[in-house]
This record gives structure tokens, sequence and C-alpha cells, in this order.
């Protein structure tokens, strides 16, 4: 039988695995730019520095 020790590095390396898979699956999805963001109007830090 595997020693505790060893199970739980398994264990890690897989929800590793499963998170990446996750994370990479969520990203083809989704795209990395927020949905809510037009992308020809300016962020909120040009619309900050221009009051000033």
């Amino acid at each position: 039988m595997a020693s505790v020790t060893k199970k739980l590095k398994v264990r890690r390396a897989i929800n590793k695995a499963r998170a990446g898979k996750k994370r990479k699956n969520e990203l083809r999805r989704n795209g990395s730019t927020a949905p809510s963001l037009p992308l020809n109007m300016p962020n909120a830090n040009e619309k900050a520095q221009s009051k000033n």
C-alpha cells in the first residue's frame, strides 16, 4: 500500500492538472477579455487620467 505522503503528492498533482485544464478550457470558451469591456472604449484608468 502506498504511503500517505505519496498519495498526497499524487492527488495534488492530479488536482493541479485538473485546475489547469479547467482554466484553459474556460479561457477558450469565454476569452481573456471581459465581455462588458468594449475594445474601442478607453479603460477606467484612462478615464481617470483624462479628468485631471
